[in-house]
């Protein structure tokens, strides 16, 4: 038995050794055909490296002494860098970058991975090591087409999500708006009452009806208040966290008019940031795509991929150059028309992200939008398929704004407010309207404010979905509308009849498959 266990070891160690010994050949063998003068460097050497990582390891693991991992690492360092400098110093080479030698730290250390057991890793890391290695010409047209701007806009991004996004509170504004109430005395798990000895001049009556938070904020409940003495109150707790309760604990009721804290309850920051950070990532994305494919694509792709980053600017743009070369307004509207298209997609994939059940509830409506959409523009592009063909360059100015993203933030906490606003004091029957209205600025604030509603359960999922459909349509007009403002008359005129199409079409799909009792 110890045997058999003793070979299975031995062959198990053989393996790693061999993983070890083919990473560092495949580096090598990229390193080699890269830069085939590096005297210094060569395949067998790469594969020599991996192995010193693998063996120090190994060894160190044996004698349970890193001490040994250290001293190898510190003799193939002086081993590289020495010949390095060699190579530096000869005139014949010229100056050199580090690339081949960090590659090869790399390497030892993809060796010691892959003993200590971390086969996956080392793997993945080595398929990235490659992949950056041989794509030296494509970063280099890279580097040189990337802007200043663009860098800094990129930037920004990652700043937003991984420095901002992390700090931010999760819980409603209404629990940082709150007033010491007192102690907790005594509780019941079973009946839900609450006796709270209360703080120094404060004053309830019985029939009171509020929030209250615990020390660090989090909401607790609906406190119903049922009896008052001097400085004791008792009262129901609905829809409570009893079991986050204990005798001591300091309790924190809601401050201010009501009104102010059913606003400030719709609003979390660390969700409505994510939200700006998801429509921003998306708009990102849409921005680097238009510059991979650039105006070669033609109109149609640029309306379309321009539609990803933008539909507002894209529809901005188009609308420009119809004045300026009217000819080509049928490709102008076909461009609008799938950049408005690609809208709808978008909204689902990020109200996936956020709510999966609305999504799946609204994908009929939104989908049946979007295949009206391509239909007619493929309508438009066979009529207009004789015409001049030209293309139309989409100028998009900056592929992140952070002033951009907070106006966002400011627009959607606004339509968070107004829409609990509506549910909470005129009923979910005036929903549409702030659908409508909200949709004229931005189809995903309503799209996430109503998702945000229907997960706090405060509206049913077909009604949630329905509003969707009718701040995009809403969005859709506005797009229309920026048309006829600035743009040539028959181009409007064109997209006219597509635009009724397509919301025709969705407020159709939705009467029918919606039920609204």
């Amino acid at each position: 038995m110890t045997e058999t266990l003793n070979n299975t070891l031995l062959i198990d160690t053989f393996i790693k050794f061999s993983i070890v010994a083919m990473l560092g050949f495949l580096i090598g063998l990229e390193r080699s055909i890269a830069e085939a003068k590096n005297p210094h460097a060569g395949l067998r050497d790469f594969v020599l490296f991996a192995l010193l990582g693998g063996v120090s390891a190994y060894t160190a693991d044996i004698y349970a002494n890193y001490t040994i991992f250290i001293a190898g690492f510190v003799g193939f360092l002086v081993l590289l860098f020495s010949g390095y400098w060699a190579d530096f110093t000869d005139r014949k080479h010229g100056e050199k970058g580090i690339t081949t030698e960090a590659a090869a730290i790399l390497t030892f250390f993809l060796g010691a991975l892959v003993i200590k057991g971390f086969l996956p890793i080392a793997i993945a890391l080595a398929i990235v090591i490659l992949a950056v290695l041989s794509q030296n010409d494509s970063l280099s047209r890279l580097q040189n087409k990337v802007k200043p701007f663009e860098l800094e806009a990129a930037l920004k991004l990652l700043i937003i999500t991984f420095i901002i996004l992390p700090i931010l509170p999760t819980q409603s504004l209404d629990s940082f708006v709150t007033l010491p109430m007192g102690k907790i005395k005594a509780l019941n798990q079973e009946s839900q009452m609450v006796t709270i000895s209360l703080d120094y001049g404060q004053i309830y009556n019985k029939g009171d009806q509020f929030k209250i938070y615990t020390e660090q904020g989090k909401t607790l409940g609906i406190f119903n208040t049922i009896a008052t003495k001097e400085d004791i109150v008792e009262g129901k707790l609905t829809e409570s966290k009893l079991e986050k309760l204990q005798p001591g604990h300091k309790i924190y009721a809601e401050f201010g008019p009501g009104v102010i804290n059913v606003m400030l309850s719709a609003v979390k920051p660390y969700s409505v940031w994510l939200i700006v950070i998801l429509v921003s990532f998306i708009s990102f994305i849409g921005y680097v795509l238009v510059k991979i494919f650039g105006s070669s694509a033609g109109i149609g792709l640029t309306g379309l991929v321009g539609g990803l980053a933008s539909s507002t600017v894209t529809t901005l743009s188009f609308a420009r150059r119809s004045m300026e070369t009217p000819q080509l307004n049928r490709q102008y509207a076909i461009a609008i028309i799938l950049a408005s298209t690609i809208m709808f997609p978008r909204l689902l994939i990020q109200i996936a992200v956020v709510n999966q059940q609305m999504m799946m509830r609204m994908a009929v409506p939104i989908l049946t939008m979007a295949a009206a959409g391509v239909i007619v523009a493929l309508f438009y592009f066979f009529r207009a398929r004789k015409e001049q063909k030209e293309t139309a360059a989409l100028e998009l100015s900056n592929p992140f704004s952070l002033k951009s993203a907070i106006t966002f933030a400011l627009v959607f906490a606004s339509i968070l407010m107004i829409t609990r606003l509506a549910i909470s004091y005129l009923g979910e029957s005036w929903l549409p309207l702030v659908a409508l209205v909200s949709g004229l600025t931005d189809a995903d604030a309503i799209a996430f404010s109503v998702s945000d509603a229907q997960k706090a359960g405060l509206i049913s999922l077909d009604w949630a979905a329905f509003n969707v459909v009718l701040g995009a349509t809403a969005n859709t007009f506005m797009k229309l509308m920026l048309v006829y403002t600035l743009g040539d008359r028959d181009l409007f005129k064109r997209l006219l009849g597509a635009v009724l199409i397509i919301t025709a079409v969705g407020l159709i799909s939705s009467f029918l498959y919606y039920d609204f009792s």
